[in-house]
């Protein structure tokens, strides 16, 4: 009875440290993001130029990924989200000191590669807290870094506001991630979960991972390609120049907060493979809806159950990714986030070329496939 309450214990604060991990990495990702216009202008870039070193964070956390599962595996995810936390100290001032687009190309590097670093080992964390808890709670630990990431974005506009230096900002935020790093080092599991003691380190994912891996390659697809063109479909395509440009993405943001609250209540009821055939139906809906109705009101409905949609995807195949028996936890979900990010990556550039020949219209309606792709593969997963 005794240990069943310590382990019940270590498991509540094991699960707020995590959180605070989480939060810290979106409001952090978000405070940067907030600046990148006064860094645009500090450093006189052109669209191409800063579209140019931009691509040195993706870079960054690309190469970070195949280490990160190797390192975790090793030396434990609680050791390698501290470090991640100190690359982020670290990084998140240099940004802000950056005087040409080299060392701002280097630090962006350096702050992708950390971002990594962190989401694997936190994720890890997550899985290690689900065994302990033994439900899935997944979806509430990604639902945590979403509201950073809104109140990260709406604090970084309210600061530049003010006149506030990008450098003087970002020494803030990255405090705080020291901070909270500290705090929460002590509280974090110290072994991580592993489903089998045998698991190779290296091995070839297998067939429910792989279609898994897909998905969550369509889902963060989607993610970038209405991170970065949502807002511009509804000034251009909608002819509504006076109207709150950004209440599409407004409603993506806000509904996919939403249901990655909700999400493992959903998980629990339904299952993995229907809630993630819910969620993929859901894509298909709202972009239909965006898509097909050319009605300012309509592209908001549509972008917001689009957001619903989307929003449990990732947290749901990471989490079953963590607990593979077949490849180390930290290995699984660096295989998986390598998809996720290639699509996060390649979505908003898809988009850019089929507008440029089409139209943007035609480019998003690329979307409503890949929701109907989703669907699909969901069929090919065993039922749980």
């Amino acid at each position: 009875m005794e240990t069943t309450i310590i382990q019940t214990n270590i498991g509540k604060n094991a699960r707020i440290a995590t959180n605070a991990l989480f939060f810290l990495c979106g409001i952090s990702f978000a405070s940067w993001a907030s600046r990148i216009p006064d860094m645009k202008e500090l450093l006189q870039l052109s669209d191409a130029a800063l579209g140019t070193v931009l691509f040195a964070m993706p870079i960054g956390s690309l190469t970070a990924l195949p280490i990160a599962g190797v390192i975790i595996h090793k030396f434990g995810s609680k050791r390698i989200t501290f470090l991640a936390v100190l690359v982020y100290f670290i990084a998140l001032p240099l940004l802000g000191l950056s005087a040409s687009p080299v060392t701002l190309a280097i630090s962006l590097f350096i702050f992708g590669f950390g971002s990594d670093l962190l989401n694997i080992a936190m994720n890890v964390q997550a899985v290690g807290v689900e065994k302990i808890q033994k439900r899935s709670i997944m979806s509430s630990f990604h639902a945590v870094f979403s509201i950073g990431f809104m109140l990260g974005a709406a604090l970084g506009g309210l600061i530049a506001k003010q006149g506030i230096s990008t450098f003087h900002h970002l020494v803030a935020i990255g405090s705080l991630d020291l901070l909270i790093g500290i705090v929460s080092f002590s509280y974090l599991l110290q072994h991580d979960h592993k489903s089998d003691e045998n698991q190779p380190l290296f091995a070839i994912p297998d067939k429910s991972l792989i279609i898994l891996g897909v998905i969550c390659f369509c889902g963060m697809l989607c993610e970038g390609a209405m991170a970065d063109w949502s807002v511009l479909y509804y000034k251009q395509v909608m002819n509504n120049p006076n109207g709150f440009a950004t209440a599409g993405f407004t409603a993506f943001s806000v509904l996919m907060v939403v249901g990655r609250i909700f999400g493992d209540r959903i998980l629990q009821h339904f299952g993995l493979r229907k809630t993630l055939l819910i969620n993929c139906l859901l894509v298909f809906v709202g972009m239909s809806i965006a898509i097909l109705i050319s009605l300012p009101v309509a592209v908001v409905i549509g972008f917001g159950v689009t957001g619903l949609g989307l929003s449990t995807i990732v947290p749901l195949i990471y989490s079953e990714a963590g607990h593979s028996k077949t490849m180390a936890a930290g290995v699984a979900l660096a295989a998986i986030s390598t998809l996720g990010i290639a699509g996060f990556l390649i979505g908003p550039v898809m988009i850019g070329y089929l507008s440029e020949f089409f139209s943007l219209k035609i480019a998003l309606s690329s979307l409503i496939l890949l929701g109907l792709l989703g669907s699909f593969l969901t069929t090919k997963i065993s039922n749980q």
